[in-house]
């Protein structure tokens, strides 16, 4: 049997030829050719003529809907089935495939991919290999033949790239998600991961399943924001304008950075994404440039307008857990799983100083004066140290358990964890309170902007807010209850 693609190519000349007519009469040739009361009407060649006509019309339509796209048809598969084992942080035997441009090319600069010629492609042929030591997906069964089959076929058809970027990551090229709703009622908390507060100091913004819900602060819920990633890490709002920005993601399957409108709660955009959650994302103090934590261990700098970006900030071998903007957005400071923080500058991109006085992962890092940070980390410990040189000046606090948190405010500093919280003065120098608001881990904590009240949030889903004078208010975050 001749396949569709074959006898497309046959009808070419004719195509050609009738071009100027075939938008004219597609449908009024099938019209006649069915409404004809006898044949006698239309010729004998005159009926051959409408029917080659219309096989021609039904060739073009069987070409194009044949057609494989490399967006909507090959980097979904290719993210579900190979980005995990050839991505940046991993890229297995050399091979990287997270990207376009990448896959294309083996290490050694040989093409991994020959247009029209897939049987010489070594992408496709690592994935019909008969020794499944050598085939790909290692350890795994192999492709379906339809999965085969589509990327046979569209290196077949010259593996032309249909997307805006080359240097894209196939997740980011992916149709934007629509993430499920979150339930009316929760059955029980959640662990807290983001807190912020309203711009009106009046509200919190407080991470939530696949949402963000906002509470006053007697506890009481206001809004709820959905269309959000499973869990959310960073909450963050624009300086001036309603917009809320979010890191979040789903473990081992997607990160995300998205964009609210804070007055309607309808998503404004997703900025990036990943193939792991994304911890972090946070605005430059005027609004217009987002730094970004990846999980390969990049900072992304995009602009908040066009949502292009900028630049890629690199230096960390491991996944960049937290970035903070120094007051004037020339510098940021960034802390990492790799046990490091770094200050990098944003003129250049350089990193001009990296600390490496701890010896766990580094949970969060903030500026407290011009040239001066703190860092806390799954060590247990609170290090201060210059930005200038990333020498430590001296250690704040310690602790037999991690510390996973630290918020600034206008005089002071509060770090907390798995034991209790601890106010300093903003630099460090001296304490200034310690308590313990809950039993469980506080996992967030945050300052309004005049640093009167603080929040924390916890591992089991409670809210503590304690605000000068008043006794401090208890609530799970817990909508429907």
């Amino acid at each position: 049997m001749m396949s569709p693609r074959v006898s497309m190519q046959l009808f070419i000349p004719a195509q050609l030829i009738l071009s100027k007519s075939l938008e004219k009469l597609a449908f009024p040739c099938t019209w006649r050719i069915q409404m004809s009361p006898a044949p006698t009407i239309i010729p004998r060649n005159g009926r051959f003529h409408w029917i080659f006509i219309l096989l021609v019309v039904l060739s073009l339509q069987v070409n194009a809907a044949d057609t494989v796209s490399f967006v909507t048809n090959v980097a979904p598969l290719l993210q579900k089935q190979c980005v995990n084992c050839h991505d940046a942080e991993v890229a297995e035997a050399d091979y990287r495939l997270d990207t376009y441009r990448h896959l294309m090319r083996l290490a050694n600069g040989s093409p991994a991919v020959i247009g029209t010629q897939p049987d010489k492609s070594k992408l496709f042929q690592v994935l019909v290999h008969e020794d499944e030591n050598s085939r790909m997906p290692s350890d795994s069964d192999p492709l379906p033949d339809t999965s085969i089959k589509l990327i046979k076929d569209w290196i077949k058809q010259g593996a032309a790239f249909d997307g805006a970027s080359q240097d894209q990551t196939l997740s980011s090229l992916l149709p934007t998600r629509k993430h499920p709703q979150p339930p009316t009622k929760y059955p029980a908390p959640i662990p807290l991961s983001a807190l912020a507060f309203h711009r009106s100091q009046s509200q919190l913004l407080v991470s939530g399943y696949h949402e963000i819900t906002i509470w006053n602060l007697k506890g009481e819920l206001v809004n709820r924001i959905a269309n959000q990633g499973e869990r959310t890490y960073a909450i963050d709002l624009h300086p001036t304008l309603p917009r809320i920005l979010t890191s979040s993601g789903t473990p081992g399957v997607i990160g995300e950075v998205r964009i609210f409108d804070l007055s309607t709660g309808t998503l404004a955009s997703v900025l990036t994404t990943a193939d792991e959650v994304i911890m972090d994302a946070r605005y430059s103090p005027d609004g217009k440039t987002i730094a970004v934590a990846m999980p390969d261990g990049s900072v992304r700098l995009i602009d908040s307008e066009t949502s292009n970006e900028e630049m890629q900030l690199l230096g960390h071998s491991d996944q960049v857990y937290s970035v903070s903007w120094h007051a004037d957005g020339k510098q940021l400071a960034t802390a990492s799983r790799d046990h490091t923080a770094k200050v990098f500058d944003i003129q250049s991109g350089a990193s001009v100083a990296t600390f490496t006085g701890h010896t766990k992962p580094v949970n969060d890092v903030a500026f407290v004066k011009n040239d001066q940070l703190i860092s806390v980390s799954d060590d247990g410990t609170a290090q201060l140290w210059n930005a200038r040189d990333g020498k430590r000046m001296r250690e704040i606090a310690s602790s037999k358990t991690p510390i996973l948190t630290l918020a600034i405010a206008p005089e002071k500093v509060a770090i907390a964890g798995a034991s209790e919280t601890q106010w300093f003065k903003r630099d460090g120098s001296q304490p200034i309170e310690r308590f313990k608001d809950s039993d469980a881990w506080t996992t967030i904590t945050a300052f309004d902007s005049s640093g009167d009240t603080f929040a924390i949030g916890t591992q089991s889903g409670e809210i503590v807010v304690r605000k000068k004078e008043s006794a401090p208010v208890r609530f799970d975050a817990l909508p429907g209850r």
